[in-house]
């Protein structure tokens, strides 16, 4: 793979049929995990055990790794989250959203896909990308909660943590229950759009960055 090269034009993508809309959105996800991976073609293949390189892998460091990393799971964020009416990806990514488990940037570095010198935006907003600030923080993304609520004729202030704004945003104060699993998909299609927008955002810049360096 690395020899036909897995940049945004290599050969490696090359496919016999055209991709769907979300097969595309996967390999886009894959590419930029695959822009700060280094092959050394002169060293041998090894696994390692990232929770603890030194030791190699126990049980007992995964159990206790799995019962103190997590947080607790709220009942009513899982049931808010899965509908019917919302494509399952959607819900999938809402799911990972609210959990802190999308690839932003912080997570990538945290994981050590990418330099933790390289966790800015790709946009104009220049900050550390977290999700919090990527949905709720950033000037150019976050403008879209007020212009959503605009159009609802809603005005209020919404949390600035992801969560809690979720939760407020689909249980608004004195609207009816009947309105709820409307807000829902409201807020569904908002935060989707402000991650389609970065996406589109950061594969633009790398073209960019292939094109003219």
């Amino acid at each position: 793979m690395k020899r036909l090269g897995w940049g945004v034009s290599g050969r490696v993508w090359e496919w016999r049929r055209r991709l769907l809309a979300w097969e595309e959105e996967s390999v886009g996800e894959c590419s930029v995990l695959l822009l700060n991976v280094v092959v050394q073609e002169t060293l041998t293949d090894t696994w390692r055990w990232l929770l603890d390189p030194a030791n190699g892998y126990s049980v007992r460091g995964t159990y206790h790794f799995l019962t103190t990393s997590e947080e607790v799971v709220d009942r009513s964020l899982v049931d808010d989250v899965w509908h019917k009416l919302i494509p399952s990806k959607v819900s999938l990514f809402v799911w990972r959203l609210l959990r802190d488990k999308l690839p932003t940037k912080d997570n990538l570095a945290r994981r050590r896909v990418i330099q933790a010198t390289n966790t800015a935006y790709t946009t104009a907003c220049g900050n550390l990308e977290t999700a919090t600030h990527l949905f709720l923080g950033c000037d150019i993304h976050s403008s879209l909660w007020l212009l959503v609520l605009h159009w609802l004729g809603i005005s209020t202030v919404l949390s600035g943590e992801l969560r809690q704004h979720f939760m407020q945003f689909i249980h608004m104060v004195g609207l009816p229950r009947f309105s709820y699993l409307f807000l829902r998909i409201i807020w569904f299609a908002s935060a989707w759009v402000i991650w389609k927008k970065r996406n589109n955002a950061s594969s633009t810049m790398r073209l960019l960055i292939l094109l003219f360096f």
